[in-house]
């Protein structure tokens, strides 16, 4: 699996700062990209805000969200703490790359606006 980086130099919004692409390179899902990933400026100034797809859905109380990236094992509820602690991990992983490649000097000539990460 390869994490794939496509930087946001001066595009709208603004405020986004790369999208997230992850690469397949083995198994089954060779070949196949997933897409929807992204990462944010924080508004408070922290650290970047790394978001997953979701899906949202009305109830009687207004608007929830499914997340799409959520625990594999089977009876597992989206609370559980073992899988909370799996998606934090991922978000932490997909930041701290961020970091080192927006800490990259530009490459005068290069292609502008892609950078990879290996896994």
């Amino acid at each position: 699996m390869r994490v794939h980086y496509v930087l946001n130099h001066g595009g709208t919004p603004e405020s986004k700062l790369a999208d997230v692409e992850i690469h397949f390179e083995e198994g089954l899902l060779s070949g196949l990209k997933l897409v929807g990933c992204s990462v944010w400026r924080s508004r408070k100034g922290e650290e970047p805000t790394v978001l997953v797809p979701s899906r949202s859905y009305a109830t009687a109380g207004g608007v929830r969200y499914y997340e799409l990236l959520r625990p594999s094992e089977e009876g597992k509820s989206p609370e559980d703490p073992a899988g909370k602690l799996a998606v934090r991990n991922f978000k932490q992983y997909i930041r701290g790359e961020y970091g080192k490649i927006a800490a990259m000097p530009e490459k005068e000539g290069g292609a502008k606006g892609k950078a990879a990460s290996s896994r």
